[in-house]
């Protein structure tokens, strides 16, 4: 049985000397709480992917957010709308993309309506995590 989730499509443009549109399918599921799966689609045939905590997105509303390979930093553009940047680091590199901060708060509330903020322990099964871990 395929798990409530919570889907959307941004727009985003990669920050570079050309900016470069792009696409991002978002997805949050009720049995992985704690993570948002990101989908980046580049114009090659596969896109490319990451996973990173929901509690990121929703400081990086607020404040600069993150310490390790994602940080998410809010900020606005030339026409004074809210945005939010999405810095990735990867032994490839870094990329830095950028898209509404509205867009990205819609898809976090959606999410909160599916697990409400302070409830995503209640949607793990911690016995069957464990056991996948350890091999059991």
């Amino acid at each position: 049985m395929n798990a409530p989730a919570v889907r959307s499509s941004l727009g985003l443009t990669l920050v570079a000397e050309i900016p470069l549109p792009m696409t991002a399918h978002l997805e949050y599921r009720a049995d992985d709480p704690y993570a948002v799966a990101a989908a980046f689609h580049t114009g090659d045939d596969e896109p490319v992917r990451w996973v990173f905590a929901r509690d990121l997105l929703d400081e990086g509303l607020v404040h600069p957010a993150g310490d390790g390979d994602v940080r998410v930093i809010p900020g606005r553009n030339d026409w004074g709308e809210h945005t939010l940047a999405l810095q990735l680091a990867s032994p490839d590199g870094v990329a830095v993309l950028e898209g509404s901060a509205e867009d990205v708060l819609a898809f976090l509330e959606q999410s909160y309506r599916l697990v409400p903020p302070g409830t995503e322990s209640d949607h793990c099964d911690v016995d069957a995590a464990l056991s996948m871990l350890l091999g059991s």
